[in-house]
């Protein structure tokens, strides 16, 4: 390999390395963001909703007589309830001061599996309080009539012809919390309910099951920034320009490889065709070669010509034509005989390879 070639395939190796490491690189800076979100918070809060029930009992041998039942004491037999008191307490709870209103509204619903209907409601009332923390309690917010409720259905699957042998009291309290912060202001609204079912099974009796008695939420008031990465933009733009750079020396390198890569070496056929194609009129093919005996009987003289071309202007002289013959493996041999002389050129497919090489060479100079 010469040393045009040579330097030509550094340079390309040199620059597919560079052209794939910046790609990756290209690829680094743009899998990292502009822009990165930072999330701050300002206010955290929460709140709790609890209902709580009593339940009155009638006289009793299931619970020994036992004249109350509260959360946890076992099963609320409708048959011996004689009503059920029920309460409700709020509180909400910052980390900062705040002004507090507080507005709420309490309904009752009676519902089964085919209607529901409204049956008490508690005009809104309002409360303000002042601090970083708000309690409310509704004692006695509503008394649940175990009769009462029952005699109600009864109307409804009366006027319906619907047997409701399930049903339900609902006790939702509708509420709108304002906490005016330094930091801002929080809207929330809640809706706590409790839910009396009453069920009758052969397995279980008729029982009042309460359910929905603790409700509650957290929150917090958050303050977002976007934050602009100013380093990753400046990388970016180095991976454009060493892209773009490693791309055109790339091509250049690649261009210029292939001009300066050795050609592949010609078949012998083809050289000898090369070399004998401008002046095939004039050269005939011997049949085989002159003996070195023969040549010694002959008279005359053997001359060495150093080229065809000088060979072709002799037979041109002499009106003679040029015989070829091959003497293996590799030997030419092209010769005019005549009467007082012999003219010979010899030369070999080596030569004749290296001839072209160095002829393509100085083209490519």
């Amino acid at each position: 390999m010469t040393k045009k070639p040579k330097i030509a395939t550094i340079l390309l190796i040199f620059f597919i390395l560079l052209t794939l490491v910046s790609l990756l690189f290209l690829y680094y800076t743009h899998a990292i963001p502009l822009e990165k979100t930072s999330v701050t918070s300002l206010y955290t809060y929460g709140y709790q909703g609890t209902y709580n029930y009593i339940a009155a009992l009638k006289p009793n041998t299931i619970y020994d007589n036992k004249t109350t039942l509260k959360p946890g004491e076992g099963p609320i037999y409708r048959r011996i309830t004689d009503h059920i008191d029920v309460n409700f307490t709020y509180v909400f709870e910052g980390n900062l001061p705040a002004n507090f209103t507080i507005k709420y509204s309490v309904h009752e619903y009676v519902e089964t599996a085919h209607w529901r209907k409204q049956i008490s409601e508690l005009p809104q009332k309002n409360i303000e309080t002042t601090g970083t923390r708000s309690d409310l309690s509704i004692n006695n917010i509503t008394t649940i009539d175990p009769p009462s409720i029952q005699e109600f259905v009864n109307e409804i699957n009366e006027e319906t012809g619907i047997l409701a042998s399930q049903y339900s009291l609902n006790i939702t309290i509708k509420m709108y919390i304002e906490a005016k912060t330094s930091v801002g202001t929080v809207n929330e609204s809640f809706m706590p309910t409790l839910k009396a079912e009453f069920q009758s099974s052969a397995s279980e009796g008729e029982i009042i099951s309460i359910s929905g008695l603790e409700q509650g939420k957290t929150g917090e008031i958050t303050e977002t920034e976007k934050i602009y990465q100013l380093g990753v933009q400046q990388n970016r733009n180095i991976s454009y320009g060493v892209s773009v750079a490693s791309f055109a020396g790339l091509v250049i390198s690649a261009w210029f490889f292939i001009r300066t890569r050795p050609p592949k070496p010609s078949k012998p056929e083809k050289l000898l065709e090369d070399i004998i194609g401008p002046y095939e009129e004039i050269i005939a093919e011997a049949a085989q070669e002159v003996s070195e005996k023969d040549q010694l009987s002959k008279p005359g003289t053997t001359l060495a010509i150093k080229t065809l071309e000088d060979l072709v202007k002799i037979a041109d002289t002499l009106e003679r034509p040029i015989l070829h013959s091959y003497k293996p493996p590799e030997t030419h041999i092209f010769r005019i005989i005549d009467d007082a002389a012999q003219y010979e050129f010899t030369t070999t497919i080596s030569t004749l390879a290296k001839r072209k090489a160095i002829m393509e060479e100085e083209e490519n100079e």
